[in-house]
């Protein structure tokens, strides 16, 4: 009996190792059946128009259109204001206009031209100076009598710097029956203009509110080349 059961065992666990290597080969031979689709085709990625298109959009990120730039360029203006006759106050305003992030420069020039001044010469006597000067001025004419030692009791006529308005001041005295007489002089005039560079629409409005209270400065616009 003992040898009829041992024989048992190993006959069945010879069958159960066959039955593993039969699905072991069975797994392994196993076709895997595509089923083929009729009638539709392949679509490679680069015939698809939208994907082309949203590619050409995505390439386009970041990418700074020349067009726009040239506006942008187009759309900066340069200033040139002054005159600035003080070196204190030209120091003063280029300092403001560089804390409120402007490119900015100062430049300076020198101008000349010529200046008559009329006048009455010499009276007598202060008295008579004072009579003829006060005459004048109901004239319209803005006389004064002069205290200076050299020219003292001259009438001074003004200061003017047109030649024919000298002329013609010389000739209205003249009428009145006195004889007026004319000085030359040339006189140089130094001033600095402030240059403020690349300003754009939002930099117009903050030098409006720098120049506030500042009407004698003339703000001119020039050429940024």
């Amino acid at each position: 009996m003992p040898l009829v059961f041992g024989l048992l065992v190993v006959l069945n666990a010879v069958f159960l190792a066959w039955q593993f290597f039969e699905q072991q080969n069975h797994g392994q031979n196993a076709i895997a059946v595509v089923e083929k689709q009729e009638g539709k085709t392949l679509d490679l990625l680069s015939e698809r128009p939208d994907i082309v298109q949203n590619a050409k959009e995505v390439e386009s990120v970041g990418i700074v259109d020349e067009n726009k730039r040239a506006k942008a360029v187009d759309d900066r203006a340069c200033y040139r204001i002054g005159p600035l006759l003080d070196n204190d106050m030209a120091r003063q305003i280029k300092a403001t206009f560089e804390k409120g992030g402007f490119d900015v420069s100062l430049s300076a020039s020198s101008s000349g031209g010529s200046k008559y001044w009329l006048y009455i010469p010499s009276l007598a006597t202060s008295d008579r100076a004072t009579v003829i000067a006060r005459e004048l001025q109901k004239q319209g004419i803005d006389a004064s009598v002069v205290t200076e030692a050299q020219m003292a009791n001259a009438i001074s006529l003004g200061t003017v710097a047109d030649y024919d308005q000298a002329q013609a001041l010389k000739a209205r005295v003249a009428e009145l029956g006195y004889r007026a007489d004319m000085k030359t002089t040339l006189v140089t005039r130094k001033e600095q203009w402030l240059l403020v560079k690349n300003v754009y629409a939002a930099g117009e409005k903050q030098i409006e509110r720098i120049l506030v209270g500042s009407s004698q400065l003339e703000r001119q616009k020039v050429d940024c080349r």
